[in-house]
């Protein structure tokens, strides 16, 4: 996702979400099986896959820093 400007695609697939977050895509299977909707990241399942919201995820990090 380097190359790509920042929020291009606002939904990611895992391994993007990961590499975006500096993250491991275990680490968000993990998060996501125990906390469900209730963790950091913004996910949806369309058809089977699972894909990320960058935008609002990192707009709800920057509010809960700030």
């Amino acid at each position: 996702m380097a190359d790509k400007k920042i929020y291009s695609d606002r939904w990611a697939t895992e391994q993007e979400a990961a590499e975006h977050w500096k993250l491991k895509p275990g680490t968000l299977r993990k998060r996501r099986s125990i906390y469900g909707h209730h963790t950091t990241e913004i996910w949806s399942k369309v058809g089977g896959r699972v894909l990320y919201d960058l935008y609002a995820t990192d707009q709800k990090i920057q509010r809960n820093t700030a």
